[in-house]
């Protein structure tokens, strides 16, 4: 901390000003829901601003943060009333003590008096007959206290279940099938999907007639207490659609005594994709897809397809499956010698991401954070589900890198480096715009950036363990990657609006999404196994259970979140 004469950067401050900017409510820092800042964590108010966030002593260091990007001087504690000027690197009641000239010594002081009465005033209306030396005294035996109260409810864990639900089972492995066990465990818990496929008796995905409630008909093979096998008959799976077989399996697999065998199901996907008749290793990745592709495309022969196509621009989300898991990638193309924009919209399962950082290369580009997509630039374009509304762009997307604490690598960076805007040019990615091509003109250079486009309900984030090196030869990114319990994709969205509504009014829609399913890959590329941790509600708590093949015994979230991941399931809360 550098010894400083005087300071003068509060002078430009009035307080009538300031007094509208403080707010009410003091415990939950602004990013708290982005960033999962605790709420006992000391507190700063910018006072030009009225940012409201965590000290630089804090893991995030919100704060500290907010001021290196606005370059807005002066936060004070809500804590201690301090006032620290970024600027001068120093609190006012230390740089009054040490300033030589009397006159700004006084301007300080009173100052200082002036903001800390003004911000007792507001946090005076929770204990009225409090005063500001008692609340002082308060606050600072807070934190001298070696856990606070909310401290203490954050570390208390779920009771463990001392009994098995009945959506929780283990699978019997048939063979090398670990990667397809760890999938439909996720799928087993994704609520938003099965809700449709357990209510059998309103939805029916087969033109079979087939009474999955007859005990005698069910067809399915149980395990008894893992040693006593009860084989039960089972009807020819060639008669029955995959979305049939599907929902046999949730049916039937809730009516086992926690181990249940896939063997109908597997052999489904077998016979839509060959690649999985082989019993050697496969991809949990590819599994994932070629299931949803098959429930959807076999859906869409149904009458339950029929009833959920839906006319509108573009590809529609014609079936259950799309409607869950569907959402849009934007391609933005804009030529950086002509200003010609190009924008695509290609229909997608899941996010596939690079597990790295964003560079951040162009950053500062764009004087507006946000701005309407015009009708002009949309002319060409066939948006899915545009109708009446109008389109908000996020132009700058930051990548969120502390320059003073280098963080672990986690899934938000993962995301920024997959929406980050990149340069195209002749060595790299070599592009040729049409609309200089038409004029004669030769281009080379462009800006080419991802956005995501109407989200789906559920999330599906593959991190690309598996990466092509040179010669054809791939290998497995071992890197650890945090896995944040709750993100916001907002940031990567092109938010849509009614046409009454203004940037300012479209751009604050959040998007937050909760994990509740982890596949994961251990080992190297010769030789590996899947496992997956998946959270399933029971009496209204959450309870996370790790699955291997037909083990599955109960877990902390923390254990969930402390693994080499390679998909995650993100639900839309």
């Amino acid at each position: 901390m550098q010894k400083q004469g005087s300071c003068s950067h509060f002078s430009k401050y009035r307080l009538e000003q300031i007094g509208n900017l403080i707010k009410t409510n003091f415990t939950y820092c602004d990013n708290a829901k982005r960033q999962q800042c605790e709420s006992d964590i000391e507190k700063w108010l910018c006072i030009e601003c009225g940012f409201f966030g965590c000290s630089r002593n804090s893991d995030n260091q919100c704060s500290f943060k907010h001021n290196q990007q606005s370059n807005h001087p002066l936060s004070i504690s809500v804590n201690s009333f301090a006032i620290w000027c970024y600027v001068c690197d120093n609190d006012l009641e230390t740089i009054q003590e040490e300033t030589e000239n009397k006159g700004q010594k006084e301007k300080i002081s009173k100052f200082v008096d002036s903001m800390k009465n003004l911000l007792f005033k507001k946090i005076k209306q929770n204990k009225p007959t409090q005063t500001i030396q008692q609340f002082q005294q308060v606050q600072q035996q807070q934190q001298q206290q070696p856990q606070t109260l909310s401290q203490e409810i954050k570390q208390q864990t779920t009771q463990p279940l001392n009994y098995t639900p009945k959506q929780v089972f283990g699978l019997r492995n048939l063979g090398n099938t670990c990667f397809f066990n760890s999938v439909m465990q996720c799928l087993n818990a994704t609520e938003s999907l099965n809700s449709f496929y357990l209510d059998h008796k309103k939805f029916n995905f087969s033109s079979y007639s087939q009474n999955v409630d007859n005990d005698e008909d069910d067809d399915w093979t149980t395990v008894e207490n893992n040693k006593q096998v009860k084989q039960q008959v089972r009807p020819k799976s060639s008669k029955l659609s995959i979305n049939q077989i599907y929902q046999n399996f949730l049916l039937n697999s809730r009516k086992s005594k926690g181990l249940v065998d896939p063997v109908d199901l597997f052999k489904s996907i077998q016979a839509v994709q060959g690649r999985f008749r082989s019993m050697a290793q496969q991809d949990a990745s590819e599994l994932l897809r070629c299931l949803l592709d098959a429930l959807s495309t076999g859906e869409e022969n149904t009458h339950i397809g029929r009833i959920n196509k839906a006319k509108t621009n573009g590809k529609p989300k014609r079936t259950i499956v799309e409607n869950v898991f569907g959402s849009y990638l934007c391609n933005y193309l804009e030529c950086l010698d002509c200003g010609f924009i190009s924008r695509t919209f290609d229909f997608c399962l899941d996010y596939t991401v690079q597990i790295r950082k964003p560079k951040g290369l162009i950053n500062q580009r764009f004087q507006e954070e946000y701005q309407e997509i015009t009708s002009e630039e949309l002319k060409d374009v066939n948006v899915p589900y545009l109708h009446n509304s109008i389109l908000v762009q996020k132009n700058n997307n930051p990548p969120k890198i502390d320059q003073q604490k280098q963080n672990n690598l986690s899934v938000i960076d993962c995301l920024d480096a997959f929406t980050e805007y990149e340069e195209l040019n002749q060595k790299n990615n070599f592009f040729k715009c049409e609309q200089c091509a038409k004029q004669g003109k030769k281009s080379g250079r462009a800006l080419r950036k991802f956005f995501l486009y109407d989200l789906p309900q559920v999330a599906t984030i593959i991190l690309k363990r598996f990466q092509q090196k040179s010669a054809g030869r791939f290998e497995k990114v071992s890197e650890q990657v945090d896995i944040p319990e709750t993100i916001y994709l907002e940031d990567y969205t092109i938010l849509k609006g009614e046409p009454s509504q203004t940037v300012e009014e479209i751009k604050t829609q959040k998007f937050p999404y909760r994990l509740y399913g982890v596949v994961v890959h251990q080992g190297t590329m010769t030789g590996g196994h899947y496992i997956s941790y998946v959270k399933h509600k029971e009496n209204n708590q959450d309870h996370w259970f790790y699955f291997s093949d037909s083990n599955f015994k109960e877990v902390s979230l923390k254990q969930a979140l402390s693994n080499q991941a390679y998909i995650l399931f993100y639900e839309r809360v």
